[in-house]
């Protein structure tokens, strides 16, 4: 049965701070749902179809944490802001490391929470055709369209998944995404950058450490695939994994499950790993920069994201959504594109994909002095380019005429004789004499 779309559902159990809540956020003009259990919450959410829950972390049959597992894929394309005493702040963090998007400290300045209800519900009126739970990919082409399918799917499944595609294609946002939709949340989210590892504490940071004191004393240090626990351990950036871990990462895996440095104890590996990589994946195996044996206990599923230049239908989506998120602090907002940025934005190649749109349009939203956005205000090197060229020429034209006069004095004033000097008819001297 299909749900009915509304804007809040509200999850609070304190009567008063409910009904007030509620009161005000109708009086803005939202509809909203109150409950105050957890499995009313669930009851609503198979009834309708949020833009945003905000969530009490306590509640009378439960926690927000609670919730926030059970509803699995009732919430993952909504925005959800948890609401919590200072006391159990810290999970909280915990949910959005997993996956929420923000939490309040109660109590809550009312305005302030009206602020940021409005803001993720105007991110939220984009079609839900064109937006997933991260509000990351916006897609109109078949192509992006298969990649979100794809990762949903893949979300049911507990193996490793190996997401391939250039730099700024969105690879870790997807592993988010397959995170979310797994029902792994609200277990850690975990990205790592393999380059980034130094080889002396390589074994450590992955497996951790078992440190033993004179007095026969242990003190463990845990390493990433025990932080995670259940949940999802990313890898970015794979194949620039040294060649030592790869080795014990994938016995690991083979294995199921590891041994801290210093330790006989087996440790399982309860997560599951996604891994990413913008390499030739044919020649990092061909030069052993990625082993074949890693590859494949990665490789149970393989993705790849395309590239923003192969899906030109979901640029200006994009750009529209990221105008609204990184514009909405300018009090020139909402901006418009005008129809030559909306061209320039096409056919441009997007060597850095959506990060350099991002970045573009955080620029554009910052330094913008007025409400249209025209092509210069998002490639000002164009502008520049524009503005260098002329004067390049002018500079031309002016050093050209300095040497005509300088030659046409030598000659005492001789124009022909200037002219033939020059190597040039007496006409072309004149006219270029002229700035003709």
């Amino acid at each position: 049965m299909k749900r009915e779309a509304i804007d809040v559902i509200l999850v609070e159990d304190d009567g008063v701070l409910g009904g007030a809540v509620a009161q005000r956020l109708r009086l803005e003009g939202m509809s909203v749902h109150w409950v105050q259990t957890v499995s009313d919450a669930l009851e609503g959410l198979n009834k309708y179809e949020p833009a945003l829950m905000l969530c009490d972390i306590r509640l009378p049959d439960g926690t927000g944490t609670e919730l926030y597992r059970r509803a699995g894929k009732l919430i993952w394309e909504t925005d959800i802001i948890f609401a919590t005493a200072y006391a159990e702040i810290q999970q909280a963090i915990d949910l959005v490391k997993a996956g929420a998007t923000d939490y309040l400290i109660k109590p809550y300045d009312i305005n302030e929470l009206v602020r940021r209800i409005k803001s993720s519900l105007a991110r939220a009126a984009l079609p839900r055709s064109v937006r997933t739970p991260l509000r990351s990919f916006h897609y109109e082409t078949p192509q992006m369209s298969r990649v979100v399918s794809h990762l949903k799917r893949l979300a049911r499944e507990n193996f490793s998944i190996l997401l391939v595609g250039e730099s700024g294609t969105g690879k870790e946002m997807a592993a988010r995404l397959i995170h979310e939709a797994s029902g792994r949340a609200p277990a850690p989210f975990i990205p790592v950058s393999c380059a980034d590892i130094s080889e002396t504490t390589l074994e450590t940071k992955y497996f951790g450490r078992e440190a033993t004191f004179p007095d026969g004393a242990m003190t463990p240090t845990t390493g990433l695939l025990e932080q995670v626990g259940t949940g999802t351990l990313f890898l970015d950036e794979v194949c620039e994994m040294h060649p030592k871990m790869q080795v014990l990462l994938a016995r690991a895996l083979q294995d199921g499950g590891f041994h801290r440095v210093g330790s006989d104890a087996f440790t399982p590996f309860k997560g599951r790993i996604v891994a990413a990589t913008n390499a030739d994946l044919d020649a990092a195996l061909k030069s052993g920069k990625l082993r074949a044996d890693l590859f494949y206990r990665l490789q149970n599923a393989q993705l790849t994201i395309p590239a923003l230049r192969d899906r030109a239908a979901d640029i200006i989506p994009l750009t529209q959504k990221f105008l609204e998120a990184y514009g909405s602090s300018n009090p020139l907002a909402p901006f418009l594109l005008t129809e030559a940025a909306k061209r320039a934005l096409v056919v441009h190649p997007w060597p850095g994909n959506v990060r350099e749109l991002t970045n573009r349009i955080v620029q554009a939203c910052t330094l913008a002095d007025r409400s249209t956005l025209d092509v210069s205000d998002i490639f000002p090197e164009m502008a520049q380019h524009a503005i260098t060229e002329p004067s390049l020429s002018r500079a031309r034209a002016e050093a050209e005429k300095e040497e005509i006069e300088r030659v046409i004095a030598e000659c005492g004033g001789r124009i022909g004789e200037a002219a033939k000097k020059l190597g040039i008819s007496r006409t072309t001297l004149w006219k270029r004499r002229r700035g003709g």
